[in-house]
């Protein structure tokens, strides 16, 4: 449950010390009180934004406070020049700041009235100097030395105002003493007995020349004994501005005014890390997050990685900051530690997010839904199902052209867009839908809207269907025969991201709607692929005893097609494919274990396809030759398939369907792509005389021209002399260790 009280992060110091800097602020604390009753001392802290300089000084000021007696405690002064509003103000705005914590600090003693006394003069005739350079005539230059006759001289020829300005001057000037006025607040400081410390933060987030009169005030004005100055600032920053924009002249002014400089003691790899992970913890916690499996195996990943990204602890928080809004708008959607990683990317280097929302297909292979019609991203969909090669990849002197120039930064930017978009660019046993990666482009558009797409169903929603076999049944019936398509796509994209699957519900009611789909002739060979994926996708999620009951329920209900894919997958995971015997599996690997629950369901489909064959029915069949090639390979049964061959062409409706699976002008025909014939010549001749003559002419003419005949006719005598024998041996030559 997320709170209202804290959606946010505070940029405030922090209060507990999770970076190990108190040690440090305690000896610094210890030597600014150390200081003689005649020196005064100015210590800088140095050190880039964010880094903690304004924490570290939090801990000085505690320890100040808690190491001292009330009759011994420093006076603590905190200037914050940001609070002046012009610089002509600057040097009343400190003295005065020092007079109040004095009588903050110091109640009614009489040293602190006469202390203060003496601040204020020193204020009140810092003022009277300042305004008498504006007098007509006088062109005060600071110099109070002088006597009234020498400003008489200088304004013998001034106008009458003038002349009774300088009259008024010559009455002010026995008063004018600015060096005894100082003195005198000297002299009090030190009958104090008091320390005092004057703490300026921020120094470097100041306008340049109000930051050089800080300097020159704390040098020139304000440098009083038992006074130590505590400045925070960024040195690089500091030294540009007293320079006027020459770095070296600007530090060897800094170094006569800091008489010593302690930077911020730098954070190892480590401690940024630990303070990474604590922060993300907390999140997590507050927000009621649990990380998924798949999620909880690349956090560690995630930390080394975003530890890098980024540079210190305010860093961290304004990554937290942005968590907040992006973790919950993406909740179940995206991975949420490619959020994590994406956030951090995006803060670091925000070009880099922008070139990516700009250029998908330099990152991650593929555009955004809406950016081309639907049937091309769906065929992308479908054409990664069936293998990581399948699908586009980026070339990586794409997206490395979109990176920042600097080489330190491109190296970064480069490990994260590998930890974002590994997927696409190398081999993958996984999808990136599979985990919600970021790196599929529904994913990466739904990070960016943070909130549904137009006409994509939200992951959460998929869950919820797989979860409950009812609700799955009523969105399956809900949509139209053309809108199937796209949903079974979201369901097998989204299935091994499930974490309360039911499985063997949610088979009951995929091949439930499959032979619904089949009753209204609307059961395509995409359709049933696409059932097939999900229903193998599924499978693979359910529990081992569900493997069993659906593989069955499967064979026996589904239509033949959809469940060929699964038989072929169980088969050939055990060895049961002579095609491909090196696909055998460990059996902790395998869609059933089960080698006879495997070979009682083949023989149930076996037997239906059998039946249906004799009824007629077999030649309607979507996806008939992958049909017949499994049925002949896993049974060992050619010589049957060739007779069902020859029923099904028997008639024009099955010919057709039996034909529309060849492709004109394929490289890759050759005697092999028609293994299912067992007489070349006689199928030419069926064909040539049937209606789809003209159609098909060209599978008449090259299976009859050539070497095709005889080529055929071997292939076919071999393929009948196939048995089991060949199988133990082929596994047996192919077998590698595993």
């Amino acid at each position: 449950m997320i709170t209202t009280a804290s959606l946010h992060l505070s940029d405030r110091p922090a209060e507990t010390d999770a970076l190990g800097r108190f040690p440090f602020a305690r000896s610094l604390a210890q030597s600014l009180v150390s200081v003689g009753s005649e020196d005064g001392l100015v210590i800088g802290i140095e050190g880039s934004w964010g880094t903690g300089k304004s924490t570290v000084i939090g801990f000085i000021r505690k320890h100040l406070t808690d190491a001292h007696g009330v009759d011994s405690q420093p006076v603590i002064v905190e200037f914050n020049p940001w609070m002046v509003s012009n610089t002509g103000a600057m040097v009343d705005a400190l003295v005065s700041q020092i007079a109040v914590a004095l009588h903050v600090t110091l109640g009614v003693l009489e040293e602190k009235l006469k202390v203060g006394e003496k601040l204020l003069g020193y204020i009140g005739l810092i003022k009277h100097l300042k305004y008498l350079k504006y007098v007509p005539g006088i062109g005060f230059a600071g110099h109070i030395a002088e006597d009234a006759a020498g400003y008489a001289a200088t304004i013998a020829e001034g106008v009458e105002g003038a002349r009774k300005a300088a009259e008024d001057v010559e009455k002010l000037l026995p008063h004018l003493d600015l060096a005894k006025k100082k003195a005198d607040v000297a002299d009090a400081l030190r009958k104090l007995n008091r320390s005092i410390v004057v703490i300026v933060d921020d120094l470097d987030r100041l306008p340049e020349d109000e930051l050089r009169l800080v300097v020159q005030t704390i040098k020139a004005v304000a440098d009083f004994p038992r006074t130590t100055y505590l400045l925070a600032y960024d040195r690089d920053i500091v030294a540009n501005a007293l320079g006027a924009g020459i770095p070296e002249k600007g530090r060897s002014y800094l170094e006569k005014i800091v008489q010593v400089a302690y930077p911020i003691p730098p954070l190892f790899r480590y401690q940024l890390r630990s303070f990474l992970d604590a922060k993300l913890q907390e999140l997590f916690a507050a927000m009621g997050v649990e990380l998924r499996e798949y999620e909880s195996t690349i956090y560690e990943g995630c930390t080394h990685l975003v530890s890098r990204i980024v540079r210190h602890p305010r860093d961290v928080v304004r990554l937290m900051n942005r968590l907040w809004l992006s973790l919950p708008a993406t909740r179940g959607e995206v991975n949420a530690i490619d959020v994590i990683v994406f956030e951090a990317l995006s803060q670091r280097f925000p070009d880099v997010r922008d070139n990516v929302h700009r250029h998908p297909t330099e990152f991650i292979g593929q555009s955004f839904r809406g950016d081309y019609d639907d049937d091309q991203l769906r065929g992308q969909k479908a054409s990664s199902l069936v293998g990581a090669e399948a699908r586009s990849k980026p070339d990586a002197r794409q997206w490395e052209r979109h990176l920042p120039p600097t080489a330190s930064d491109s190296i970064l930017a480069v490990e994260a867009c590998a930890f974002l978009f590994e997927h696409v660019t190398e081999e993958k046993e996984s999808l990136p839908e599979d985990e919600l990666r970021i790196a599929d482009p529904d994913r990466l558009a739904r990070f960016f809207r943070m909130t549904s797409l137009e006409s994509v169903p939200e992951v959460t929603s998929i869950h919820h269907d797989l979860a409950n076999p009812d609700a799955l049944e009523a969105s399956l019936s809900s949509v139209s025969s053309a809108e199937l398509g796209f949903l079974l796509e979201w369901i097998c994209n989204y299935t091994p991201s499930c974490t309360k699957l039911n499985g063997y519900g949610s088979i009951e009611k995929l091949v439930t709607a499959a032979i619904n789909t089949e009753e209204k002739a609307e059961l395509t060979s995409p359709l049933a692929e696409l059932f097939a994926n999900v229903l193998v996708r599924i499978m693979r999620r359910a529990a081992s005893e569900e493997r069993v009951r659906g593989l069955a329920y499967i064979a026996d209900r589904a239509p033949l097609s959809v469940a060929e894919p699964l038989l072929l997958s169980a088969a050939a995971e055990q060895g049961k494919w002579i095609i491909r015997p090196q696909e055998k599996l460990p059996t902790d690997k395998q869609l059933v274990s089960d080698s006879h629950a495997v070979d009682s369901a083949l023989a149930t489909w076996s037997d239906r396809i059998r039946k249906n064959a004799q009824d007629g029915q077999l030649a309607n069949e979507p996806r008939l030759q992958s049909v017949l090639y499994r049925f002949a390979q896993l049974n060992f049964a050619y010589e049957e398939t060739y007779e069902i061959v020859r029923g099904i062409c028997a008639s024009d409706g099955g010919l057709r369907n039996f034909l529309s699976e060849f492709v004109s002008e394929n490289s890759f025909n050759s005697p092999d792509t028609f293994g299912l014939i067992e007489d070349a010549n006689a199928f030419a001749a069926r064909v040539r005389n049937s209606v789809m003559s003209d159609d098909y002419a060209w599978v008449a003419n090259l299976i009859s021209s050539g070497d095709y005949p005889n080529a055929i006719a071997m292939q076919a005598q071999r393929l009948k002399g196939l048995r089991g024998a060949n199988l133990d041996n082929a596994v047996a030559k192919s077998r590698i260790p595993v």
